[in-house]
């Protein structure tokens, strides 16, 4: 097991009182799961608003939009959660990891493992980050299969949304009309609209829109420009139309993205209090209070 497949960045076991909420946002770079020990609440995925109870959990990939409309006692428990963020350096795991839907059934097998991740990060015994790495490893390929991920797909299927990707990746800064990408590809519109949304789960469009904001994002973080300038720079002709794309995948507008990714700023309400939170050493102050 290649020991640089991913990094475990920040572990936590978070309670989350009746009535408490997380502000709709996504992250830049990053994993995270919302694993549900007790309580419930109306988790919010994409534009959808799930309820997630016990055994059931959050996943969201990088520039995933999640956050927490609503929260409920059960039995007398609140909404108690095991929280992991973690890198993903693999570009085949990555692949992987992006046919998982944003909500899931979990399994004992599965909240045994992030226990035991959560445990090692606690304890911190010697070989307690090799521990854990291997087991959140673990536990994301079991999560891989009890989705029971549908390995009839064509390999022409695939090829093309690839070839798709490559366009958009390569013209995001221009307009990418979908008489182009079909031109390009070798294929209707209607071929390539359905066949994108079976292998990726979202439109073109909207893949369009998270290329242009991700590069928004990075140029946020690590430049000085101004909104309008990034906005031209990623392919919007309209500052208004971008922020209010930003606003829509990334949950905040782009300057309290900026704001809140440079400061750490909480998106917790108040109430909601960590039992346990372990920054990892050499993980990256920044994903604390995130």
């Amino acid at each position: 097991m290649d020991n640089n497949m991913l990094n475990i960045l920040w572990l936590a076991q978070s309670e989350y009182p009746s009535g408490s909420s997380l502000e709709p946002h996504s992250h830049n770079d990053y994993y995270q799961i919302y694993y549900v020990i007790s309580g419930e609440g109306d988790f919010i995925a994409g534009e959808e608003t799930v309820k997630l109870n016990k055994g059931m959990f959050l996943f969201a990939r990088p520039n995933d939009r999640h956050g927490i409309a609503d929260t409920r006692d059960v039995d007398g428990k609140p909404l108690r959660m095991l929280e992991v963020k973690y890198a993903v350096f693999s570009n085949e795991l990555k692949e992987n990891l992006n046919h998982i839907p944003n909500v899931c059934v979990g399994s004992d097998d599965i909240e045994e493992m992030l226990n035991l991740v959560f445990q090692e990060g606690l304890e911190m015994s010697p070989w307690y980050r090799e521990i854990g790495t291997h087991t959140l490893l673990t536990a994301l390929y079991f999560i891989l299969r009890s989705q029971k991920m549908n390995l009839s797909t064509s390999e022409e299927k695939l090829r093309v949304s690839d070839q798709i990707k490559d366009y958009i990746k390569e013209n995001y800064v221009n307009q990418v009309p979908l008489d182009k990408v079909a031109q390009h590809v070798g294929h209707s519109k209607n071929y390539i609209c359905k066949t994108f949304k079976e292998n990726t789960g979202m439109t073109i469009n909207l893949y369009l829109n998270k290329v242009r904001i991700d590069q928004a994002a990075q140029l946020l973080i690590n430049t000085n420009l101004e909104v309008a300038e990034i906005s031209s720079n990623v392919g919007y002709n309209n500052v208004y139309h971008f922020i209010k794309t930003f606003k829509k995948i990334v949950g905040t507008s782009p300057g309290n993205f900026r704001k809140n990714e440079l400061y750490g700023l909480s998106l917790a309400s108040s109430e909601v209090s960590c039992i346990a939170t372990i920054p990892l050493p050499d993980s990256g102050e920044k994903y604390n209070n995130e």
